[in-house]
């Protein structure tokens, strides 16, 4: 299972959608990129979970388009409103 804990983004704009995430921290100290990680969960179904403001596991899924891979909360389908977006945002620090 991979928690995430961490997402990196470059520059001092705020997120606003979860495609803009470049880069996660997971609990295991690893930093490895969105497109990566949403790989390896869609190939895998491996469970992938992070921690929402009330402290409670939220799974991660993986989907594919014609765009490439994308992250999202399991039943969330607005990239604007998805709960990743809260997580500890870290700015300019790269692994």
């Amino acid at each position: 299972m991979i928690l995430i804990e961490k997402i990196y983004r470059r520059g001092h704009e705020a997120l606003t959608s979860v495609d803009q995430i470049e880069k996660f921290q997971t609990n295991d100290g690893y930093i490895t990129s969105n497109q990566v990680l949403a790989r390896e969960i869609g190939a895998d179904h491996e469970n992938c979970f992070y921690k929402n403001s009330a402290g409670k596991r939220q799974k991660v899924v993986a989907t594919k388009d014609k765009a490439g891979w994308h992250l999202q909360t399991k039943g969330v389908t607005d990239p604007q409103a998805d709960e990743i977006l809260q997580l500890p945002h870290m700015e300019n620090v790269w692994g």
